[in-house]
């Protein structure tokens, strides 16, 4: 019974008495939910359709709106990245393109890439962000990434768009036992997390970002998570560390793509 459900069922909450018998986190989490309970997340059913046909293009499963929004929570990465992905599911990503809808504010409209490399002056959607931009790095990135899914499994690598990328939290292959669906999903993930993070270096911070570092980030991701995956092990009980870690073994294809040092924990293989 996962915490929610102990509070839903808690005789406290159900006979609005015994407020004494819940512990302090359960109060917070009950007045958090009473809270927010009206406030509904909003969607826009066209992007998750396009997600949603994106999807069935590449697996053959059609996901509904719940496997698109609830598989975001189930995603093995970093809350940060999660929400990430979430505001680009619904919609409310803040790429250049959305300051041009505002007065005083089109110059941030502009791609930061383009215009402190060649001097263009590129509108910056969605699209030219994650997959277009000749500047970015963002094609390498992705190289990089269509190599590593290629080193840990035989399935084809599929065609990128942002479709796909926005409902990435609902990726799954049929007769899956290697776990590619889950890796498929932490890959693509991260490799936005690289792209964005690679933006605001140029944007916000004002710093140069050469191709080759937007590469550099996606592998100082990736490496970071496996290695604290990992090492999150050691503090389980034996029953259930072995069988993490066993998880970790076959969702980062030991030995084809990651190896698993006992000494110096796992190491991705970038080369």
């Amino acid at each position: 019974m996962d915490n929610e459900e102990w509070l839903d069922r808690h005789p406290a909450i159900q006979d609005r008495a015994r407020l004494q018998a819940l512990e302090a986190k359960h109060t917070y989490s009950a007045i958090v939910r009473w809270h927010t309970k009206k406030m509904k997340q909003i969607i826009h059913q066209v992007t998750l359709d396009e997600a949603k046909d994106k999807i069935q293009g590449s697996t053959g499963l059609r996901p509904t709106n719940e496997k698109l929004l609830k598989g975001i929570k189930a995603l093995e990465i970093p809350p940060r990245i999660k929400d990430h992905i979430r505001t680009m599911l619904t919609g409310k990503i803040k790429c250049r393109a959305f300051w041009g809808k505002i007065p005083g504010h089109n110059e941030k409209a502009i791609c930061p890439f383009c215009k402190k490399r060649r001097n263009i002056e590129t509108i910056e959607t969605e699209k030219h962000l994650w997959i277009e931009c000749e500047n970015s790095g963002q094609a390498q990135a992705w190289s990089t990434t269509r190599e590593l899914w290629h080193k840990s499994t035989t399935r084809d690598w599929p065609n990128i768009n942002l479709g796909l990328i926005r409902g990435v939290a609902a990726l799954t292959f049929e007769n899956d036992m290697n776990k590619d669906s889950e890796r498929l999903r932490i890959l693509i993930a991260m490799t936005i997390r690289a792209i964005w993070k690679s933006k605001k270096k140029i944007s916000i911070q004002n710093q140069d970002v050469t191709p080759n570092e937007t590469t550099q980030i996606l592998k100082g991701l990736l490496t970071d998570l496996v290695t604290k995956s990992w090492k999150a092990t050691r503090f389980m009980e034996e029953g259930k560390r072995r069988r993490k870690q066993k998880k970790l073994r076959k969702l980062w294809a030991e030995e084809k793509l990651t190896k698993f040092n006992p000494l110096a924990g796992p190491q991705i293989n970038f080369t």
